[in-house]
């Protein structure tokens, strides 16, 4: 009687298109069925880039994975790679708990787990989406979110140094910077900004297909309707300064497109180079246009005129206005009617170096944040603005310094010579004390990038070994476990618990207990500034930290009362989830408050 032929009698290239059908667990469970699968298994390239492409989405930069999956197979150790990437999952995971179960090597665990960069995170964004019923959600939401903002914070500081540096980094990479410094999510990422890009300008010839054969002009100004055509038609006069606007990511991937006028150069600049044209920003006072060149020996008509010159024939576009042709002479008369000296013209009328136009984002997302705190100068309470807008005002101003820090704004105007390098840090010495307020409010894990990217620049100067001596003391604290604070017959004064839901008395802003000082314990020149002496009960009352409330100023919530999605989304730096039945947040720092 013949034998019936058996599964490992096919052909390798067989079992390998049947082994791509399989997952990854699958596959593990085959290959323990014999030696010979189990060699196989191992030894096939072609199944573990495979499962390289499709069992992860986002790759850190660093490994190159696009010229990888398009380079030969034999190039890469596809296993290897593949499980490398699951073990920083674990690892990812495995830190992640690490930094929910105590406050002691937080600040190391997160900057461990920032290490692998973007390897790891499709792993954090589904902790950030963890179930409502978790028993931690907010606290397991809240790091990952944390971790994901800083690994994210030291790629755009990366995007900007190298701009500083003089690197050839396209415009759209820089201003997107601030995106992913500020902002987190699936789709908050360059490439995918690159990829928007690239997709309109696809459109583009969709809908015109003679567009590379037609001159730079009609180019240009097709594109400029084209342009608005899509909807990006500038912004209302009544939402100009909505911090949105300053964001090219946002900006791309909203249905409205509403943005400030260095934005939409910006776009446009990027679409018209994915299409062949050189077209470049144009800084104005108090505006940006675009400067569009035609090709060397060719005029803006397409016509072919050889000279020896080096300058290129161009015209100026307003895509934020329209799709009309602004003439050069138009905008010398509106520079004589702002008093701008005729020797100072072609300083507005050239186009703006990458480096400016990404610090001037910067000031404009300064002014836009100012402008939105001046509004709420009045309101009651403090609106827990700090994660309701998007992006956030927090995030989006610590983006808007690190940038003027790293750019340093060396203007057209200077040089690098001894004057100019002052000027430069000048300006970096008064930025640090903002950025430092703002680290230490908010941010106390991005100690590293601290250290990484801001002590070299003050090396020489006297903020450097002051600088390093903050670093190390922020690591030694870091490293040491928190002194318990008991209740006792010393503590029956202090009448509210960590996780207690609160109003302000006077304020009325909403807030929660997340730890407490027997006596105000903030320094005597805060004492003496905030007027705490003239409270009924002084300084010698219990304290809370909160934004440091006193006791007579806070009242607890009526029973029913539900926290805000806004601080439901702070108060996983403290708290494991919101309690609905006793309408109280369950503590996450028990080790320093072990019976509240």
């Amino acid at each position: 009687m013949a034998t019936r032929p058996t599964f490992v009698e096919l052909p390798t290239e067989i079992l390998e298109a049947i082994f791509l059908h399989l997952d990854p667990r699958s596959l593990l469970a085959v290959s323990q069925t014999c030696k010979l699968i189990k060699k196989l298994t191992t030894d096939a390239p072609i199944v573990w880039r495979h499962f390289c492409r499709t069992e992860f989405q986002t790759w850190d930069p660093h490994h190159g994975i696009a010229t990888k999956f398009s380079g030969p197979l034999s190039d890469v150790d596809w296993r290897a790679l593949f499980i490398q990437r699951v073990n920083m999952q674990k690892d990812a995971l495995r830190l992640l708990d690490l930094i929910l179960g105590s406050q002691q090597g937080r600040i190391k665990y997160i900057n461990q787990v920032a290490d692998f960069g973007y390897d790891v995170k499709e792993t954090l964004l589904v902790e950030c989406a963890c179930p409502d019923d978790a028993e931690d959600v907010l606290a397991r939401r809240y790091y990952a979110t944390a971790i994901l903002e800083r690994i994210q914070r030291e790629m755009a500081i990366n995007v900007w140094k190298a701009v500083s540096c003089g690197e050839d980094v396209p415009l759209e990479r820089a201003l997107g910077a601030y995106d992913i410094f500020a902002r987190t999510g699936s789709n908050v990422d360059l490439d995918i900004f690159s990829s928007d890009l690239d997709v309109m300008a696809r459109k583009v010839l969709d809908a015109y297909p003679e567009f590379l054969s037609w001159d730079t002009r009609t180019k240009a100004s097709q594109l400029a309707s084209f342009f608005r055509d899509e909807g990006f038609r500038g912004v209302p006069d009544d939402s100009y300064r909505a911090l949105r606007n300053s964001f090219i990511g946002m900006v791309l991937q909203s249905p409205e497109h509403e943005s400030l006028p260095l934005i939409s150069v910006a776009i446009y600049c990027a679409l018209a180079r994915r299409l062949g044209l050189d077209v470049r920003p144009c800084g104005f006072i108090y505006h940006v246009y675009c400067l569009v060149y035609a090709p060397k020996d060719y005029s803006l008509d397409g016509k072919y005129k050889p000279t020896n010159s080096g300058e290129l024939e161009s015209m100026y576009l307003d895509p934020f206005r329209s799709s009309t042709e602004v003439g050069r002479g138009d905008l010398q008369r509106t520079l004589r009617e702002m008093n701008v000296p005729s020797f100072k013209h072609d300083d507005f009328l050239t186009h703006t170096h990458t480096q400016e136009m990404a610090f001037r984002t910067a000031r404009n997302i300064i002014n836009s944040v100012q402008t939105i705190r001046e509004a709420e100068v009045g309101l009651f309470g403090m609106q827990n603005n700090r994660r309701a807008t998007v992006p956030d005002m927090d995030s989006a101003f610590y983006a808007s310094i690190w940038a003027m820090m790293i750019l340093g704004n060396l203007d057209d105007s200077e040089d690098l010579s001894s004057a100019g390098l002052a000027s430069v840090s000048t300006r970096r010495r008064q930025y640090l004390p903002y950025l430092l307020e703002h680290f230490q409010t908010h941010y106390p894990w991005d100690v590293t990038l601290l250290e990484e990217h801001v002590i070299p620049l003050f090396w020489n100067h006297p903020e450097g070994p002051r600088l390093v001596d903050f670093v190390r003391s922020m690591h030694n604290v870091d490293g040491i476990r928190k002194e318990p604070r008991n209740r006792d017959s010393k503590t029956e004064k202090v009448t509210f618990k960590v996780g207690q839901l609160f109003k302000h008395k006077r304020y009325h802003y909403e807030g929660i207990v997340t730890g407490w000082d027997l006596a105000c314990d903030a320094g005597e020149e805060w004492i003496q500034h905030m007027g705490v002496d003239r409270l009924s009960g002084g300084r010698n009352q219990a304290f809370y930290h909160v934004l440091y409330v006193a006791e007579e100023n806070i009242a607890p919530t009526s029973p029913n009362a539900e926290p805000s999605d806004a601080i439901l989304r702070l108060a996983g730096r403290h708290f494991r989830r919101w309690d609905a039945e006793s309408h109280v947040f369950v503590s996450n720092i028990r080790d320093e408050y072990p019976e509240d």
